[in-house]
């Protein structure tokens, strides 16, 4: 499906990210989230003609953007595109014997404005599209699927826990008796359920649909398995001094970073749990690391100012020790 506007975001922490990665020209530098390129760009530029730079993107619109963005780059072998999910950096990486020779490594989880802002793409719960969700439009199940087929004790798992809303179990039987009737096919008409279906005491600014509308997208990508997977990678892409550094948007996302990098740089595994088991090579990269800073990074009041969605965005950065 060809989406009807032009593919234009506003790169979120751009300066800050690639400060981040220490990167000098004739590095190589791996960006997991291309999107419209404008992370990308900045890699390219940092690591001059002498480096390379690996873009993933499993979106065929991202994919056709950065074509027409970088066609020198890529006709030089400055630039390489990936078409698959960043879960599968390793195995690329082994391709091109890219393994532990990474400068920098970045990644902005989650959907990007242009994603969200055309209809036809089912992301929002604000314009009428088909309920569909799917960073790739070619690959796997729909949120139409999950609301249409999934029973009320899963729904209301998967909206309790991917969207952390507390009125889970309403909305998803309120989802029930309503798919009854006529199944559903539209972002609005599920909205439009949820607004009618959710009470909460005071008055947020948030549509009552945003945690549900997360959370289904989260699952039909399958992003925190695919950001579980990016971190279970790091130690093996990073050279001795690589940095990684990881935008993310709300959370779940940043739990899971800021609990993988602590793990990784105090040499145990009390922070991780189940959420992210390391392979027992993996428990060898541990207390390998260092954490550059201890609190995030966020947005400035300029920043702010000319984007307001960046709002949620939050940077952390971790750097592998030398030997």
């Amino acid at each position: 499906m060809t989406a009807t506007i032009p593919f234009e975001h506003i790169t979120v922490l751009r300066e800050e990210l690639l400060d981040s990665l220490g990167l000098t020209h004739g590095d190589y530098a791996v960006d997991c989230t291309a999107g419209g390129g404008g992370h990308t760009q900045g890699l390219l530029e940092r690591v001059g003609k002498a480096g390379k730079v690996i873009a993933f993107d499993r979106d065929p619109w991202a994919q056709d953007v950065l074509q027409k963005r970088f066609p020198a780059e890529l006709a030089n072998g400055q630039l390489e595109l990936i078409a698959k999910p960043f879960s599968e950096i390793h195995a690329e990486l082994v391709k091109r014997d890219w393994v532990g020779k990474v400068q920098g490594l970045c990644a902005d989880i989650g959907v990007s404005s242009p994603q969200l802002d055309a209809a036809e793409r089912g992301f929002s719960f604000a314009k009428d599209g088909p309920l569909d969700m799917r960073m790739d439009q070619t690959q796997g199940i729909t949120a139409t699927d999950i609301v249409n087929e999934w029973s009320v004790p899963d729904l209301t798992r998967l909206f309790r826990d991917y969207g952390e809303d507390p009125q889970a179990r309403r909305i998803a039987q309120a989802i029930e008796r309503e798919r009854a009737k006529k199944p559903f096919e539209r972002t609005l008409d599920l909205a439009d359920l949820i607004a009618q279906s959710v009470h909460y005491k005071e008055r947020s600014r948030k549509h009552p649909a945003t945690r549900v509308f997360q959370a289904l997208r989260i699952e039909v990508n399958g992003e925190l398995r695919e950001l579980e997977a990016l971190l279970n990678d790091v130690g093996s892409s990073l050279k001795p001094l690589g940095r990684c550094a990881i935008i993310s948007f709300h959370s779940l996302e940043d739990r899971l970073i800021k609990n993988a990098f602590r793990a990784l740089a105090e040499g145990h595994m009390k922070h991780i749990g189940k959420s992210l088991p390391f392979t027992a090579a993996q428990l060898d990269e541990l207390k390998k690391y260092t954490i550059i800073k201890p609190f995030p990074k966020i947005p400035g009041d300029i920043e702010l100012n000319a984007n307001p969605r960046s709002r949620s965005a939050k940077l952390r950065v971790i750097e592998k020790k030398g030997e």
